[in-house]
């Protein structure tokens, strides 16, 4: 598949023009020295307690506690005290993230809702049928956040090339640069290897894609990522997009545009990643059809339209609402009836997320969480003048959690799952020149750990257990002897 700008440059054609080596950027722009977390505050302390609690590290320091408390030493006793609180907040932590996935499940429409907040699971639909379509015309394929690898060499099992040998294209979130510079730990660099590691996955008929606009995109200074985009852009296997200056794409037939964003980035800075929630951001490419109320290029194709938005929040497994209402109005092109202060905090701050009812997406494949959230059918019609409305229906994916991954000691249980997909799209059965998803097929993914010969290497394969954010036998002994630890207390205090 052949991909293009909106003024019908081929990629290959505009990155090698003087304006596309640069991106509008003529000087070079330095990363911030820190850059720790892309959220506020509040958010910030939240993400760290995540991070903490849901490994199961408050299953350690509640045993802990009571250890100590045999030993009658004054600072002993000092120090279980304060790992008690400690382990206290943290099991506040997880209560809360099993309440709120609870309060934000997804009651309609779902096609997979990731555990630990389903009770009771059915068996997995793995190739839906969204639409009735009446033949395919493309076929492409989705992988979630690739991750860089660290000390990890990186392998594919036969079962994910096989998944992905009949589609025209593969699209995955690449985090951050590609450079063999030494990384810090808080920030993303991918070393030159992964595009190679990446093309073993190809067959003779597809490509790839890869999205850099992230919240690790500017890391580094300009100047690195610039470099990072030419190559990828030079390998003949790859197509890359996401820079201010083109964040809007579109096949040779002008009938699939593709568009990117992020609400997120570690530094602070917008300065060569476009912004998904402030649409004043004009784009070089695309400038002629920026709107104010509106965060993405109006679309200029009515036949297919895909969203990649770098949104949410790291480690949640459940939606939250705003984004489950965001979802719906951009494809749907129906804005939420928002009240009170929640209107207020919309038109002040994220403005830009309303919807716009002539120009609709129809499918929606997101990142950033790194963890697996829910896939959602959600119903549209099209309406024609003195015409009855033709319902169909369009995909919303909230998170593909990580596709690649070097994590190894804290995350390890939560940061090595994602999800893979593939869409036939074609005409509507009924309505032809509407491109829709017909057949839809997903599985989950694993990073395995392996060794090739004497380096250690992550083995990406298909996913068939259950799958679960925290390490629950940590969390339910926690809870035993926290139980156990209070009982005790009482009862030396009131005897």
């Amino acid at each position: 598949m052949e991909l293009q700008t909106s003024k019908d440059k081929s990629l290959d054609d505009y990155y090698s023009s003087p304006e596309g080596k640069s991106g509008g950027i003529d000087e070079a722009i330095k990363a911030e020295k820190m850059g720790i977390s892309p959220y506020e505050i509040e958010e910030t302390i939240y993400y760290f307690g995540k991070h903490l609690a849901l490994p199961g590290i408050v299953g350690v320091f509640i045993p802990l506690t009571i250890i100590f408390g045999i030993f009658e030493n004054s600072f002993i006793e000092t120090l279980s005290y304060i790992i008690y609180a400690l382990a206290a907040i943290l099991l506040l932590s997880v209560g809360r993230e099993l309440v709120r996935g609870w309060r934000y499940k997804i009651k309609e429409g779902a096609l997979y809702l990731p555990g630990p907040y389903v009770i009771k699971r059915e068996a997995e639909n793995y190739e839906p049928c969204i639409n009735e379509i009446t033949d395919t015309k493309y076929t492409i394929g989705f992988v979630g956040d690739i991750m860089k690898m660290n000390k990890f060499n990186l392998e594919f099992h036969p079962d994910i090339k096989s998944f992905f040998k009949d589609t025209d294209l593969i699209i995955g979130n690449l985090e951050g640069i590609i450079s063999n510079e030494p990384c810090p730990r808080l920030k993303q660099a991918h070393k030159k290897d992964i595009l190679a590691q990446l093309e073993s996955l190809l067959s003779d008929n597809n490509k790839w894609l890869l999205c850099v606009s992230n919240n690790h995109s500017e890391d580094f200074s300009s100047a690195q990522f610039n470099e990072s985009l030419h190559k990828i852009q030079d390998r003949s296997n790859f197509d890359v997009f996401g820079r201010q200056d083109l964040s809007f794409i579109r096949n040779q037939n002008k009938d699939i545009t593709i568009t990117c964003a992020t609400q997120w980035s570690n530094q602070k800075t917008w300065n060569y990643t476009f912004k998904y929630n402030n649409p004043t951001i004009a784009n070089s490419d695309n400038s002629d059809n920026n709107n104010d109320e509106y965060p993405f290029h109006l679309i200029q194709n009515t036949k297919f339209n895909i969203l990649l938005p770098h949104w949410g929040f790291e480690n949640e497994k459940y939606v939250r609402t705003r984004f489950q209402k965001d979802a719906k109005a951009l494809l749907t092109g129906i804005t939420p009836n928002y009240r009170g202060l929640q209107k207020i905090y919309k038109k002040k701050f994220l403005r830009g997320i309303f919807a716009h009812p002539d120009h609709k997406w129809d499918l929606i494949f997101a990142h950033h969480p790194h963890v697996l959230q829910p896939i959602m059918k959600v119903p549209d019609e099209i309406r024609i003048e003195n015409k009855k409305s033709f319902p169909y229906n369009k995909v919303a994916v909230f998170s593909a959690g990580n596709f690649t991954s070097g994590a190894n000691i804290i995350r390890k249980k939560k940061h090595i799952s994602g999800i893979i997909m593939k869409c036939q799209i074609g005409p509507l059965e009924g309505h032809e020149e509407k491109l829709a998803i017909g057949r839809m097929e997903w599985r989950r993914t694993k990073n395995l750990k392996t060794r090739v010969g004497k380096k250690p290497a992550k083995l990406v394969c298909i996913d068939n257990e259950k799958y679960r954010t925290y390490n629950k036998p940590f969390l339910v002994n926690g809870m035993i002897l926290f139980i156990i630890f209070l009982a005790f207390y009482l009862i030396n205090l009131f005897i």
